[in-house]
Formats: structure tokens, sequence, C-alpha cells
């Protein structure tokens, strides 16, 4: 007995079907903090930050808010972060590569899923393993953060939660 095939336009609907149902998690998410951090205990809330890295989204649900100022972050000597910035360098695969980052050694880089680029900016070292992500604006979300794990042979997204591999 012979089991019908799955036609191509079926599976890559179904593919993007995916992809915009995890970036509408993250964006349902991210609202759902900045509302959070709103409550009436008497305090000021923080500046808070873009739901999404890409400022000029196409994305459905993304929102475009003004530059806010960014949390500060370590200070860094430059000759570390240009060391850390290398061990960063190349394409991080997740799977037959449709799901990948791909950063160069100055930092600059993109995160495609699905075969979509959803995000294009700079990674800043926190620390030899630590890298904030942000757009071309300098926006970013305590959730755009990547780490090198496994010593450097895998990168960890903490947006997804996911772990790729250096290809």
């Amino acid at each position: 007995m012979r089991l019908p095939s799955v036609a191509p336009a079926v599976t890559r609907t179904i593919s993007i079907v995916l992809a915009v149902a995890a970036v509408g998690v993250l964006v349902v998410t991210a609202l759902a903090d900045r509302q959070g951090g709103r409550g009436g205990h008497g305090t000021a809330a923080a500046p808070s930050r873009p739901a999404t890295p890409v400022a000029e989204s196409t994305m459905p649900g993304s929102i475009d808010l003004p530059p806010t100022s960014a949390p500060a972050t370590p200070r860094v000597r430059a000759a570390d972060a240009r060391t850390w910035l290398r061990a960063l360098a190349g394409t991080w695969t997740q799977d037959a590569r449709k799901n990948y980052f791909e950063f160069r050694p100055d930092g600059t880089g993109e995160w495609v899923a699905f075969g979509q680029k959803l995000w294009t900016g700079k990674a800043t070292p926190r620390n030899a393993t630590t890298f904030d992500l942000s757009d071309r604006s300098g926006q970013g979300a305590s959730y755009w953060q990547v780490r090198l794990v496994s010593g450097g042979r895998s990168l960890f997204f903490a947006g997804t939660q996911t772990t790729y591999h250096k290809a």
C-alpha cells in the first residue's frame, strides 16, 4: 500500500504559517511583558523596548516604537570584544540551512527562519559567551540575546529557546 505524498506547496505553506505563528507568540509575549511592567505598584516603570527588534517590520501584529534608552551594557575592552565577536562569526544552523544565524567578524548579522529574514542588526558582547542583539536603530530586548554553549560549538537563542550549531 502506497501513501500519498504531500505536495511541496503544502509543505511550504505550513512552514510559513508556523514561522508567522512563532513570531506572533514572541510579539504577544513582549506586549504582555510590557503591560505587566505598568502595574499599579506606585513605582515608575522602566522605559520599554519595542516588541520586535526589526523597526521596519512588515510582520503581522508588529508595532514600531520610538527609540528608548537601553539598559547599560557592561564595559568591555575593545580587544576583548573583537576576539569574542570572531568566536561568534560564521553560520549557525538549526536544520537544513532554512533556519540559521549568520554573523560577521564585526558583529553584524542576520537571522533567517523558514527562509524568511526575521532580523538584521548587530551583536554586542556582554562577555566571551553572551551577546545582545539589536536592530539597525540600536533597539533590542532581553530575549534578543544569543549565548555560545558547549565550548563555543553551539549557539543558544533566548528568543525561541533554540540551539543552533556551527556550520
